[in-house]
């Protein structure tokens, strides 16, 4: 069983220069990476976000969040990974709804995102992921 023990924001940039009323469509990326300690039986993860306009609009949320979390031993790591996941995504849209509240726009409430067990990898990153990722 994963269990959240704390997360911090690392970086968080908001730019939001559309003119009133202007219409988004909004799109979500996402990248998500845990990092284990398992003599520990612990990870830490970082999530990056992203929230942007897919017409161009000058309209930016980026988050990074790292946390920690703490699982069983025998937990399998795709269990882990979707878990932690999911513990964390929460906050990332309670962040983003206060963002957006804040700056004198209607809150921003994105979507539930839940993680594919199966599409989950295990090991290292490819750097040519990294370097195509939309989140650099």
């Amino acid at each position: 069983m994963v269990e959240l023990k704390g997360y911090k924001i690392n970086s968080m940039s908001f730019d939001n220069k559309v003119k009133n009323g202007t219409q988004l469509k909004l799109t979500n990326q996402v990248k998500y990476n845990v990092n284990y300690m398992e003599e520990e039986n612990r990870c830490v993860s970082v999530l990056n976000f992203r929230v942007s306009d897919a017409d161009m609009n000058p309209f930016e949320i980026r988050l990074e969040i790292a946390a920690e979390f703490t699982y069983q031993s025998g937990d399998e790591k795709p269990d882990i990974h979707t878990g932690s996941f999911d513990q964390l995504f929460p906050f990332v849209r309670q962040i983003i709804n206060n963002i957006t509240t804040m700056s004198g726009m209607p809150g921003l409430l994105i979507p539930i995102m839940k993680l594919n067990r199966d599409s989950v990898a295990v090991g290292k990153p490819k750097e040519e992921d990294e370097e195509n990722s939309p989140l650099n």
